[in-house]
C-alpha cells in the first residue's frame, strides 16, 4: 500500500489481514492521509493506525512537535493525558521520536482507557535544510489491547519507506523550471 496524499509518497504494508484501510473522514479523522482499522482485539474498540504529515519550515524540534500531538489529544477532549515514554532515534537527515501516550476518552458514548504509540519522523530536504517533512505514524488502542497490537504496529513501521520520486513530466499548471 502507499499514500500519495502526503508531501512525500510513502509505501507500507499492513501487519496482517485483521487490518483494513478505512476512509479517515468516515471516522471523523480529518488530518490523516491514511487510516487502517483492526478487527476488535480484546474488546469492542477497533485499534487504528494513522499516517499524517506535512512540510515544516519552523524551528520546532521533533520533541516539540511530539508535544503538539499530546496537546491535540487534550484539545479534542481527552482527559488524563500522560506522556508515558519518549525516545529519540534516527539519523541526522531522518531523525525520529517515539513516544507512548495514555489518555481517557469517550468514544461512541463509552469511556475508554486509551494508549497511543507514535513515531514522529523528520525528513530533511537535502536541497534546503531549513525545510523538512514531518511524518507522524500513530497506533491508537485500549490499554487492554496494547500488548497485542504494539508488535503489529512495530511490524507496520518496519515496512514504511519513502518512495523515490520519479522524474517525469510536470504536473498540470507547473513548469519545468
Amino acid at each position: 500500500m502507499s499514500s500519495t496524499a502526503l508531501p512525500l509518497p510513502v509505501r507500507f504494508a499492513l501487519p496482517d489481514d485483521a487490518w483494513a484501510p478505512v476512509d479517515p473522514e468516515s471516522l471523523g479523522v480529518r488530518n490523516a492521509a491514511f487510516l487502517a482499522a483492526r478487527d476488535a482485539a480484546a474488546g469492542e474498540y477497533h485499534p487504528t493506525i494513522t499516517v499524517s504529515g506535512g512540510w515544516r519550515s519552523d524551528a520546532a524540534s521533533l520533541e516539540q512537535i511530539a508535544d503538539e500531538s499530546i496537546e491535540k489529544l487534550r484539545a479534542e477532549g481527552a482527559e488524563e493525558v500522560e506522556l508515558l515514554q519518549r525516545r529519540s532515534l534516527g539519523t541526522e537527515h531522518a531523525p525520529a521520536v517515539t513516544q507512548s501516550v495514555g489518555a481517557v476518552a469517550t468514544v461512541e458514548g463509552r469511556r475508554q482507557d486509551l494508549r497511543q504509540a507514535q513515531v514522529v519522523q523528520g525528513l530533511v530536504d537535502v536541497e534546503d535544510p531549513a525545510r523538512r517533512v514531518v511524518m507522524i505514524y500513530t497506533l491508537t488502542c485500549t490499554y487492554r489491547q496494547w500488548e497485542q497490537v504494539v508488535p503489529e504496529f512495530q511490524a507496520f513501521m518496519a515496512t514504511v519507506e519513502v518512495v523515490p520520486q520519479q522524474p517525469g513530466p510536470p504536473a498540470e499548471g507547473q513548469s519545468e523550471g
